[in-house]
């Protein structure tokens, strides 16, 4: 069913539906559906942020970072100078739209007598 309107020497035309189409025009997700996927995403975020910081923890094992004694601020220092340094040399590459700094982040408490 449509129903005509005049507008400033126009006409407008709304289609209406009928009683058995006003279900199909109801929201595409509800908000539970919507909260479900973002929260399924972060749980996968998390999983590939874990694995990519064990990728990338192996790799500075077998360099042997894990027998030099530096700190964290330092090392941190470091891996931002080393991806400073490919971001030039790659400018292709975009720095991640993250709303949190992907740094180390503070150490754990007792965290160097851990390492020891």
């Amino acid at each position: 069913m449509t129903q005509r309107f005049p507008i400033a020497s126009a006409m407008l035309t709304i289609a209406c539906p009928t009683e058995g189409e006003e279900a199909s025009m109801a929201r595409s997700k509800s908000r539970e559906a919507i909260v479900s996927e973002i929260a399924a995403l972060t749980k996968k975020l998390k999983e590939h942020d874990k694995a990519e910081a064990e990728r990338i923890g192996n790799m500075a094992l077998k360099a042997g970072l894990g027998s030099i004694n530096i700190t964290d601020e330092a090392l941190a220092r470091e891996f931002e100078a080393i991806v400073t340094r490919f971001r030039a040399e790659h400018p292709e590459v975009a720095e991640p739209k993250g709303k949190r700094a992907r740094g180390p982040g503070p150490a754990q408490e007792g965290a160097d007598d851990q390492a020891a």
